[in-house]
C-alpha cells in the first residue's frame, strides 16, 4: 500500500502527464522532437539567438520545434517577427507566461532544454530546474551559467548561432549522450542543490563559525 507521501506523489505525475499530452496537443507538436526555452524574454537571455540557430538545424533536421515559454505580447511579437524574418515561424511556438507547476508539463513534452543567453554573471533560476528534468541541456559557455553548469552535465556552446545550433543537432542526433549528460545533470542537483544538500551545507557553515567562536 502506498503512503500517503506516495499517494500524493503519483497523482501529481498522473496529472502533469495528463497535462502534458493536452498540451502537446494544444500546440500541434505531437511527434516532434521539442526544444524548449522557459524563462524572460528579456534581450541577455538570447533568445534571438535561438532563432538564427534554427536556420542551421532545420535543414538537417526537420521534424523539430521551438517552444518557447514566458514572455509579454510586446516581446513575443518581437521574437515571432525575426522568425518570419529567417522563414522559420512555422517551427516556433510562444504559449506565452506560465505558472511555475505548468512549466514541469512543458518539461514533458520536451526533448531537449535550451538557454541560450548571452551575458550575465548571475545564474539563472531555471537552470535548477532544468537539472531536475531529467532531460539535455543545451547552455552558452557564459559565466552566468558555467558557476553552475560543466560539461559534464550540460552541452555548453559558445554563444553564436551556429554554435548553438550545432549543439542543438547533437544532441537530437545523439540520444547517448544526451542521457548520459542527463542522468549526471540530475545527480547533481540532488547532491548539490536539493533541500536536504542546502541543510547539509548550512550544518557545515554553523559547525565551522561554532568552532571558530570556541577556538
Amino acid at each position: 500500500m502506498l503512503s500517503d507521501r506516495e499517494h500524493a506523489i503519483t497523482l501529481s505525475a498522473a496529472k502533469t502527464k495528463v497535462a502534458a499530452n493536452t498540451l502537446a496537443e494544444r500546440y500541434s507538436i505531437n511527434g516532434h522532437r521539442v526544444i524548449l526555452y522557459a524563462g524572460t524574454f528579456e534581450p541577455y537571455q538570447g533568445l534571438d539567438l535561438l532563432v538564427h540557430a534554427a536556420k542551421e538545424i532545420i535543414p538537417a533536421y526537420k521534424n523539430v520545434r521551438f517552444l518557447c515559454v514566458g514572455g509579454d505580447k510586446i516581446q513575443i511579437g518581437k521574437i515571432k517577427s525575426l522568425a518570419g524574418q529567417y522563414g522559420v515561424s512555422e517551427y516556433f511556438v510562444f504559449p506565452g507566461t506560465v505558472t511555475p507547476e505548468a512549466v514541469q508539463s512543458f518539461f514533458k513534452i520536451a526533448s531537449i532544454l535550451i538557454s541560450p543567453r548571452i551575458s550575465g554573471t548571475n545564474t539563472p533560476l531555471k537552470i535548477y530546474s532544468y537539472l531536475r528534468s531529467g532531460l539535455p541541456i543545451v547552455a552558452t559557455r557564459i559565466v552566468s551559467h558555467t558557476q553552475v553548469l560543466n560539461e559534464d552535465v550540460a552541452l555548453l556552446v559558445d554563444p553564436h548561432p551556429v554554435s548553438v545550433g550545432r549543439g542543438i543537432l547533437r544532441l537530437l542526433t545523439d540520444e547517448g549522450l544526451g542521457k548520459r549528460l542527463a542522468e549526471n545533470a540530475l545527480r547533481l542537483a540532488e547532491n548539490d542543490y536539493s533541500a536536504d544538500a542546502y541543510y547539509r551545507k548550512m550544518a557545515e557553515v554553523l559547525s565551522f563559525l561554532s568552532a571558530k567562536r570556541n577556538s
